[in-house]
């Protein structure tokens, strides 16, 4: 895109007056400016830096013509966008400086000096722009000057501006033309197009920029009489050069955006697959011709989305077929380390609140920490802060990876990169609280004698007057855990946090069954539906954000790798961190027929403090200072100032 050097952005504003008797200095002014430009801004810029501006009339003068240069031809891009190009300042409408105002609100002085400049013998490109402000302005007879414009830009084909400038113009000429029926012109427009678009391709670097653009033109095919309803004739040149340009521009989106113009042009079913098909084709070749994993997966799923989008089930087939196969080797990852400041003393006093002299003293610690994420509204802060002061993270998207090792999720959107952030912030959380978590559990088992299953959840009843079932399971994950059988206490532990949060949601009098409808089974829903539902009934925030970036996506979605069979390993600290998930939800399920059961108001309550306190004592202030500190290195790390 154009922009104004900031010596002329700055500029101050002069009042023009049009002197008929300046006119030929200002043609030889163009005319010198002109001779070594390749477009509209380079004449506009080499008549700004003109000597002799002390007068200020001249001054005036100069920098009113040389304004009239930067207006800017808009192009339509992309798929689904209309073709033709419209004529624009190139400053927003409102600005005080001296670069093109409003076509519209032109005065009367600028409209005399185009006119005059116009009648006199100059280049075409010259001609062609002031005849299409004119025309834009609706000056008298705006037909006229709308042919005019159009038989400049096509006798521009043969100066001396870049190839892009002269498909600009063209498209322009196109634009001009369409709205106003100027039949007669046609021809000229389309066979100019043609030859510009055939040489270009026939070039040793044909440039997309200035192809595309015409023959999405071409493709719109030519003008018909208002009462004929047959499709419009469009050039058999124009759809050879469209399978040509499938044939040159391979890249993604220039692929995708030609099969668009097929569908979108052509009547004719074989000619639009057969363009489809060359478009997926082209994202194969590219697949087939990378040798980095990340490159070839980029290619392998813009061709399978492609493909299903059109329902090209076999290319679709070989795409997944092909992605499926590709060697993990080849995946060039990176892993970033960031040195933590904190020290080990921070971790110790928080560590020697779980050398209790009872064990059950000592669990109850365990059950009393707080969220293993953090604050969710603090995590938000930071990763706002590190997408703002990231160029990166503005204009590159996140693709994420699952555990069979092939891309899971793509997150594009503004929020869909923050809620991508957001878990970058809590998983090193989670992975530090994991291993606290972890030393926490195995420096109880070390003190102390392990209760059976029996005594442990009989004991766990009896204190926090929960569901016993729950209870049952919570002792033996917890006995798993001390037996360093870590996958299978996550294996048992697991479900039951989508189970305690389900028998929260009913004792809360929560409609969550989903009924039998056409062929969907009755069922409950998943976790990821239920959570927000609790959250409506005043569940901590900062909880149902460390069960999101545990149990689902984004996070680390240990939920479905385990429903799935992709869970086989399972660290000690993940272990940890499950069974504080379990021990939060199930602690706060009351047994259905205590009195606490039908105290919805109660249930709220316990929901609004999980771990059942207020205020934050001494070994929390603590975590949260190691916390604090952990997540002061992320921001430096990732851009934060």
């Amino acid at each position: 895109m154009d922009s104004v050097p900031s010596d002329e952005r700055e500029a101050e504003p002069l009042a023009f007056f049009y002197n008929p008797e300046r006119i030929s200095a200002i043609r030889t002014l163009i005319v010198q400016a002109h001779s070594d430009a390749r477009s509209y801004h380079d004449i506009a810029s080499q008549i700004f830096k003109e000597p002799g501006q002390e007068d200020s009339a001249i001054q005036a003068e100069i920098r009113e013509v040389a304004s009239t240069f930067y207006y800017r031809f808009q192009l339509e891009r992309g798929p689904g966008s209309k073709p033709g190009v419209s004529l624009e300042p190139l400053s927003e409408v409102g600005e005080s400086f001296f670069w093109p105002r409003p076509i519209r609100a032109v005065g009367p002085e600028t409209l005399k000096l185009w006119n005059e400049l116009l009648s006199a013998s100059i280049e075409p490109e010259i001609q062609g722009l002031l005849a299409d402000l004119l025309f834009s302005a609706r000056h008298p007879k705006p037909h006229t000057y709308a042919r005019q414009a159009v038989e400049a830009y096509v006798a521009a084909q043969a100066g001396n501006f870049s190839q892009l400038n002269k498909s600009v113009m063209l498209v322009r000429a196109w634009s001009i033309l369409r709205p106003l029926r100027l039949k007669g012109l046609e021809p000229s427009v389309e066979e100019a197009m043609l030859s510009l678009v055939g040489s270009t391709l026939r070039a040793d670097a044909p440039a997309p920029g200035t192809v595309l653009p015409l023959l999405r033109c071409l493709l719109e095919g030519r003008l018909k009489e208002k009462k004929d309803t047959k499709q419009a004739d469009i050039p058999v040149e124009a759809i050879d050069y469209l399978f040509s340009a499938l044939d040159q521009y391979k890249a993604d989106h220039l692929s995708k955006q030609l099969a668009y113009m097929a569908r979108d042009c052509l009547n004719n079913k074989e000619l639009v697959e057969r363009a489809l098909r060359k478009a997926a084709s082209n994202l194969l070749e590219a697949a087939e011709q990378a040798t980095e994993g990340h490159s070839k997966t980029h290619w392998l799923q813009q061709a399978a989305k492609f493909a299903r989008k059109f329902h090209l089930d076999d290319i679709q087939n070989e795409c997944v077929r092909r992605l499926q196969a590709i060697d993990p080797s080849t995946y060039q990852w990176m892993t970033i380390r960031a040195a933590s400041t904190a020290r080990a003393s921070d971790f110790e006093s928080y560590m020697r609140v779980f050398d209790q002299p009872d064990l059950f003293d000592a669990l109850i610690c365990f059950f009393e920490t707080p969220s293993p994420t953090g604050s969710r509204e603090e995590n938000e802060n930071i990763a706002k802060g590190i997408i703002e002061n990231s160029l990166t993270h503005k204009i590159m998207g996140t693709a994420t990876y699952g555990a069979h090792g092939l891309p899971q999720k793509s997150y594009e959107t503004e929020s869909e990169k923050l809620q991508y952030q957001v878990y970058g912030v809590e998983s090193v959380a989670l992975g530090i609280q994991g291993r606290i978590l972890a030393t926490a559990l195995d420096r109880i088992a070390g003190a102390h004698v392990i209760p059976s299953t029996g005594d442990l959840a009989a004991w766990l009843v009896e204190r926090y007057g929960s569901d016993p079932g729950l209870c049952t399971s919570l002792a033996e994950s917890l006995l798993l855990y001390w037996g360093r059988d870590y996958l299978s206490c996550v294996q048992l532990a697991m479900p039951r946090v989508e189970a305690a949060i389900r028998s929260l949601l009913l004792l809360l009098d929560e409609p969550i069954y989903r009924v039998e409808e056409a062929k969907s089974l009755g069922q409950f829903p998943g976790l990821g539906t239920m959570l927000p539902l609790l959250e409506r009934h005043g569940f901590d925030p900062d909880w149902s954000s460390f069960m999101r970036a545990l149990l689902l996506t984004p996070g680390r979605n240990l939920r479905n790798l385990g429903a799935h069979g992709f869970l086989q390993d399972v660290d000690k600290q993940t272990a940890a961190l499950v069974l504080r998930a379990l021990s939060v939800v199930a602690l706060l399920a009351p047994e259905e027929t205590s009195q606490k059961a039908c105290d919805i108001q109660a249930i709220r309550e316990s929901l609004s403090y999980p771990t059942g306190r207020n205020r934050i004592p001494l070994f929390d202030r603590l975590l949260l200072k190691v916390s604090s500190r952990l997540n002061a290195i992320l921001a430096a790390r990732l851009g934060k100032p």
